[in-house]
């Protein structure tokens, strides 16, 4: 019985030592493949970092244009409403005056139609 436990402690062993050189063989491959991989990756983050890059500055300049054009549709709501006051103030000031003089001129007007009505020969 002891000579079939050491037999198979000896399978065992013999078993994990090709085990052993298996892994080793396998994970020398991959280390070639990672390898490879690194070398191939490295321009393409490298491009990638520089797009990034790119892009951050786009996005400043469209948010730095965004702000210009923010400001200039405040002047621009600022200048309206400026229009729109003096606009009010103008008309608070000349419609009263206009309004009496247009009165005037519609009774003078009148007026005159009925001195004329009254020297017309009747016939």
């Amino acid at each position: 019985m002891e000579t079939v436990l050491q037999f198979v402690q000896l399978i065992a062993l013999l078993s994990l030592t090709a085990l052993s050189i298996y892994l080793i063989v396998i994970l020398s491959g991959l280390r070639r493949d990672v390898s490879e991989f690194v070398q191939r990756a490295k321009p393409v983050l490298e491009n990638l970092a520089f797009i990034t890059e790119k892009l951050k500055s786009t996005a400043q300049k469209i948010d730095d244009h965004v702000d210009i054009v923010k400001s200039s549709l405040n002047s621009l709501k600022n200048v309206a409403d400026n229009v729109l006051v003096l606009e009010e103030r103008v008309q608070q000031r000349l419609e009263e005056p206009i309004l009496q003089v247009a009165s005037i001129i519609g009774a003078i007007v009148s007026s005159v139609g009925v001195f004329f009505d009254r020297f017309r020969p009747r016939g």
